[in-house]
Order: C-alpha cells, then structure tokens, then sequence
C-alpha cells in the first residue's frame, strides 16, 4: 500500500492545530505589542513569564469558591515604562489589574481574586508611565 506522506503530514498538522490548544494545560500566546497571555489552572507550582521591560512571578491557587493570583510584578527597564499584570476573569466578565511596577527595578506585590469557575486569563504587559 502506497501512502502520500504530504497529504498524510497536512491532515495531521490541521488536527493538531485544531484540536491542540483545547489538550494543552497552559497555553501561552505573545502579543505583538511585547505582552504574554497565559490560560491559567490552579496548580502550588509559580509561572515566571517575562516580556521586554519587565517580569513577573505568580501562583494560581484554587479554595472553595475561590481563585487567587498573587505574586510580584517587576519593571527591568529605564524606558518610561510600567510593568503590569491583568486578569480577565471570563465567567464573570471583568478584569483585575496589579500595581504598576515602576521606575526600572521596582518591585510590586499583588493577590487578585475571582470565582472558581472564572478560569483566569493573566497578561504580563508593559504600559507608559503615569498614563
């Protein structure tokens, strides 16, 4: 039996592609505009994302009714720039933002909270200072 391998390989990659993302623990996606979006889940173990200009550190646990991200957001840059964390919340339809990190070297602490089914969408971005 002969088999095209061309054909075989793009059906495969299209199914990976269409069926990857809803397999993967922890999707990750950069923007262009130098930010990271993570799909969390409640795990003890801390996410380290890293963008031009700032990084940032933080857990996601889950209790009761209960999700909680906290952590510590830290700007590396002296480009007027702020180092920021949001979380969309999608089940409840609202965002959470940290305290901007700034100037460079500036360290913030954070904890935000939303309902357990609100399977958090976090970002670590960068936005001008003082705006």
């Amino acid at each position: 039996m002969k088999m095209n391998i061309g054909k075989f390989g793009l059906a495969a990659t299209g199914a990976v592609m269409a069926f990857g993302s809803l397999f993967a623990a922890t999707p990750a996606t950069a923007a262009t505009s130098g930010e990271i979006s993570i799909q969390q889940e409640c795990r003890n173990a801390p996410y380290y994302p890293s963008v031009a200009g700032g990084w940032a550190e933080f857990t996601v646990r889950c209790g009761g009714n209960t999700v909680t991200v906290s952590g510590r957001v830290v700007d590396t840059s002296a480009d007027n720039r702020c180092a920021r964390i949001k979380v969309y919340w999608p089940s409840e339809n609202r965002t959470s933002y940290s305290p901007k990190a700034c100037p460079e070297g500036q360290s913030k602490d954070f904890t935000l909270y939303g309902l357990y089914a609100a399977n958090p969408q976090v970002t670590l971005y960068t936005e001008r200072a003082g705006g």
